[in-house]
């Protein structure tokens, strides 16, 4: 192996701030002064972050004194250090307790282990929940669909076709609404029953090997509903109090999170509302359009009603109702992971923001109307909106706010026969409030970056000569282990503020993966500042090593693949695990790896640990509020990697982990007898000044203006 070229951390703005590294048996005070000395205030995040136009609207908020997520941070300073290790129990009214060196035990009896992996588990459960959620109304809109109970259009008829093949159903001489209710039938299935019965989804679709190694440890799960409600259930007052009973109840929660709420949810969507396409689009602020339009975002997950207002906005009748309104265009602008649906698609609709940014387009005062489902719509939205004429619209009995307009699916989903009257009605609210917009309260940002999308499965099989009937990705398979290609690594989960500045993290990892020769692929809020940052564009090549320099320019591709929202997190999956099957390895031995830079809500916990799972090494450098239990890092970090072949990683230096995946990396092609060659770690003039920020790259990349 060829001697490498090491690099030591040294920067102002983090190098003072980094604590001691994790250490088993440090002292609580010590552990919380870890967690505590890598929060930023609002004015290093101004300074530091990647994502400029983020930068200026929290500073153009601040002149006019309208609060944001980072000022709410500032004030939340210092934050509880117990709550934030972990050491705190408050899930009876004994409570709430803390543990320490000084009191061991909870009042109930608990010590620290048990408490970490208790609140560990039930934050697993809440995501499981959160994204649950979220599969029901796919997997419904798939049977309503197929029943002809909703105007629901099936958009990809050769997807359900494909599905149905994958999960063993029968099709010959089938009516494609009868296969598609077979699907949604089977994934409501796994999604709710109480009686146990073998997992066929998780048999079909997970691979062989990692089938057997879940058995072995006895975590198959009986849906996702009944892990939800058993952790809940083991984690209650006076009921399970064993270590490694609780951590058998994650890793059965982590995989029902994983094959029913992402894997079924992704390819149920792909069924109803299409795959993804290739096309360019522009993407972070700058993308609004600031005059002669009425403006509309859509922020959240649940595609019902969104994609509804899509199939509408451009129609005759519409466009009549806008011209009447004084405005010559209407548009819309995804948010969230509604937004890396829409944008996924091919449907001109730009993304402009991610969940914990999503205030600050608010705050341009160019949208006549928010509209918003559930999850990851924080809160502090609405007092932004007061502030201006913009009307928050709730679509979900789940995601209501309040002072917001309710125009929504009925609770019991009695009137999805009037989904598109809904949709026009949303629009109609939207439409009439654009004669309340003052010009002169309007202020967006002129920065945006021109991106290229559309990177699902069926997308790079056929750039990769990949074979959908062997679950195998030939080409990119051949690329790896010739030394093409150093690995494929994957980027998901959240953009947090604790313990990062936002949307740094993952952009400095991501710049010195591609300039080692890593293809990488992102979904989700994480993925979209890898958007924001330009990277997702072919001219973003120049970043990259000269292996796969060489590589995406012969394909005419971005060194990093956007895959879609968090749950096609199954993409992603999918890529790897097929290259690894096209290769004739397991997926612990190839090339592989997540980041999970700045994971924050609940649902990210699932997903990590659903790569986990799948035998590949995920890295993150927010911590999990876990490290005041060395029993559980310890098992997270170790024991996991023994039982399926891989762990989670943290370190909160983005540095250190960019070396620690690329030497994970070089490892197991040594280990495969594959070409290994040097890497070299950038310094941080490298990567964080001298190469161009996403406004600076070039015209052909990003635009300034329009």
């Amino acid at each position: 192996m060829a001697d490498k070229k090491k690099y030591t951390y040294e920067d102002e703005l983090t190098g003072s701030r980094m604590a001691p590294d994790y250490t088993p048996g440090m002292p609580l005070k010590d552990r919380i002064k870890l967690v505590h000395r890598l929060n930023y205030s609002k004015e290093e995040m101004v300074k530091h972050t990647a994502n400029k136009a983020v930068a200026e609207m929290v500073d153009f908020m601040g002149k006019h004194d309208i609060c944001s997520t980072f000022d709410r941070f500032a004030q939340q300073h210092p934050q509880c250090g117990y709550g934030l290790t972990g050491a705190c129990c408050a899930f009876c009214s004994y409570g709430p307790c803390r543990v320490t060196e000084k009191t061991p035990l909870t009042v109930c009896g608990k010590d620290v282990d048990l408490v970490v992996a208790g609140n560990a588990l039930r934050r697993l459960a809440a995501g499981l929940s959160a994204h649950g959620a979220h599969a029901r109304e796919v997997f419904i809109s798939l049977k309503v669909a197929a029943e002809g109970i909703a105007p629901i259009p099936l958009k990809s008829r050769e997807k359900g076709f494909a599905v149905a093949k994958l999960l063993g159903i029968e099709t010959e001489g089938k009516a494609i609404e009868t296969i598609c209710g077979a699907i949604a039938d089977r994934f409501i299935d796994d999604l709710q029953r109480a009686l146990p019965k073998e997992h066929e989804t998780l048999k079909a679709l997970a691979p062989k090997e990692r089938v057997e190694t879940w058995e072995k440890l006895d975590i198959i799960p009986i849906s996702a509903y009944h892990e939800c409600f058993e952790t809940n259930n083991l984690t209650s007052h006076g009921t399970d109090s064993d270590f490694e009973s609780h951590m058998q109840a994650f890793l059965r929660t982590v995989l029902a999170y994983s094959i029913t709420t992402v894997v079924s949810t992704s390819l149920a969507t792909d069924i109803v509302y299409g795959i993804p396409k290739r096309s360019t689009i522009n993407v972070n602020l700058g993308s609004i359009v600031s005059e002669d339009c009425i403006n509309i975002g859509i922020n959240g997950h649940a595609p019902m009603v969104a994609f509804a207002i899509c199939d509408i906005v451009g129609t005759p009748r519409i466009m009549e109702k806008v011209k009447k309104a004084g405005a010559k265009d209407i548009r819309l602008y995804g948010m969230c992971c509604t937004g890396g649906e829409f944008i996924e698609r091919d449907l001109g609709i730009p993304l402009v923001a991610m969940a914990s940014s999503a205030e600050m387009a608010v705050a341009t005062g160019a949208f006549e109307a928010i509209v918003v489902d559930q999850q990851d719509v924080l809160p502090g939205m609405m007092p932004v909106a007061r502030q201006f004429h913009t009307k928050v619209i709730t679509t979900s009995p789940s995601g209501r706010k309040e002072g917001a307009i309710v125009i929504e699916l009925d609770y019991y989903l009695k009137n999805l026969d009037k989904l598109y009257d809904l949709a026009e009605e949303i629009l109609d609210v939207a439409i009439g409030n654009y004669q309340n917009r003052d010009p002169k309260r309007v202020y967006v940002p002129k920065v945006r970056a021109k991106v290229e999308m559309g990177f699902g499965v069926e997308e790079v099989m056929k750039l990769f000569n990949g074979s959908a009937s062997d679950r195998k990705i030939h080409g990119l398979a051949e690329l790896v282990k010739s030394g093409k290609i150093r690995g494929i690594v994957n980027f998901g989960s959240c953009g947090n503020i604790r313990g990062a500045v936002f949307e740094r993290n993952q952009i400095i990892i991501a710049k010195q993966l591609i300039r080692n020769d890593v293809l990488v692929t992102c979904h989700g809020c994480s993925g979209m500042g890898l958007l924001f940052a330009g990277l997702a564009h072919s001219d973003a090549s120049k970043l990259c090593g000269e292996r796969l320099r060489e590589v995406v320019e012969a394909k005419d591709i971005p060194p990093v693949l956007h895959v879609g929202a968090c749950t096609d997190s199954t993409r992603a999956g999918q890529i790897m695990a097929f290259t690894a099957n096209a290769a004739g390895v397991p997926n612990p031995s190839m090339p592989l790896a997540m980041v999970a830079a700045d994971p924050a809500a609940e649902k990210t916990m699932g997903a990590r640990y659903s790569f986990v799972l799948q035998g590949i090494e995920t890295y993150s450098c927010v911590q999990d509020n876990t490290i005041a239990s060395d029993r559980f890092m310890d098992y997270v970090g170790n024991r996991l990697r023994t039982m399926v072949g891989a762990g989670m990683n943290w370190d909160p230096d983005p540095y250190r982990t960019s070396e620690d995946i690329l030497r994970m990396l070089d490892k197991k092609r040594v280990d495969l007898g594959w070409p290994v060659w040097e890497y070299t770690i950038g310094t941080k003039g490298e990567i964080e000044d001298q190469i161009p920020d996403t406004v600076e790259i070039g015209q052909n990349l990003c635009s300034i203006g329009y």
